[in-house]
């Protein structure tokens, strides 16, 4: 056989061509099938994932909606009419005749009550892997009770961090919302009034009548900044009739004393990586032309 021949080299050129072919593939076939069975996985597994906390947030999502709605629709009353003490309780007022005070707190503790809900879905739930929109929705969740009960809201003002006077003590306030629930089913406003005049709830009847009517005081300031957030929230999740316009929100803050404490509320919102969101910057810039 003459290795000089075209048609020998070609077909000695053929068989090496072959033999590398299925050298490489042997090779490379394992690793191949490796890593895309690895990807498969991490797909699935962020598919799974995803799904169900979408799932988790949908279960409470419309109820958390209206909840927020109502809430939002007393704090707006509220700025407008605190002047007129309806939410204090003065000495020998029946507890149950202070219908706007009652009201205020049920509607403050319904909502967080149904962020709690939410919360507990998601106990064993991956939700790092969520999309965007659903992250942004658990940053919420999570940011509405540290106004609450993070006392570095109140950081140069030279509050007492020791004594809950103007925020509640984070276990007390978790206690606080849980008790809002029986056998996983929320309380009525009519049970919540029966279990206040059994002296239950008393710390936030307390907390919302002590709220001074000049809009002056730390409590008031926090409620504020909580409604600011709150509002961003509505109108990142809400119905169109939910959502409130950025000239109405601007007008809002403009008809309020200075809060002193709005540039630590965007401190809280800056950690909980909101800053970046769209409806969050469009309300918390009302303050800048204030």
């Amino acid at each position: 056989m003459e290795f000089t021949d075209p048609k020998v080299q070609s077909a000695l050129i053929a068989a090496a061509v072959t033999i590398v072919t299925l050298l490489l593939r042997a090779i490379t076939k394992p690793i191949w099938e490796r890593n895309f069975h690895k990807f498969k996985l991490e797909s699935d597994y962020k598919y799974d994932q995803r799904k169900k906390v979408r799932e988790a947030i949908s279960k409470y999502k419309v109820p958390l909606l209206n909840s927020a709605e109502s809430l939002n629709h007393r704090l707006w009353n509220f700025s407008k009419n605190a002047s007129k003490a309806w939410h204090i309780q003065r000495d020998g007022e029946n507890i149950s005749d202070k219908y706007y005070l009652l009201s205020f707190c049920y509607r403050f503790l319904l909502f967080f009550s149904l962020c709690r809900k939410i919360d507990l879905e998601l106990v064993y739930l991956d939700s790092t892997v969520s999309t965007k929109k659903d992250l942004d929705f658990l940053k919420y969740l999570k940011l509405f009770p540290q106004i609450f009960s993070d006392t570095e809201i109140f950081k140069g003002t030279g509050y007492n961090q020791s004594v809950a006077t103007d925020h509640f003590f984070s276990d007390e306030f978790r206690e606080i919302v849980r008790e809002m629930s029986s056998d996983d089913k929320m309380l009525s406003y009519s049970e919540f009034k029966k279990k206040v005049e059994e002296k239950e709830f008393t710390h936030l009847i307390t907390y919302f009548s002590g709220i001074s009517v000049d809009h002056s005081c730390l409590r008031w300031q926090v409620l504020n900044s909580f409604h600011f957030i709150l509002m961003a929230f509505l109108n990142d999740y809400g119905y169109d009739f939910q959502k409130t316009s950025r000239e109405k929100i601007s007008g809002l803050a403009k008809s309020l004393p200075p809060n002193r404490l709005i540039k630590n509320a965007y401190t809280f919102i800056e950690r909980a990586c909101l800053n970046n969101n769209k409806e969050v910057r469009n309300v918390m810039s009302a303050f800048s032309d204030v």
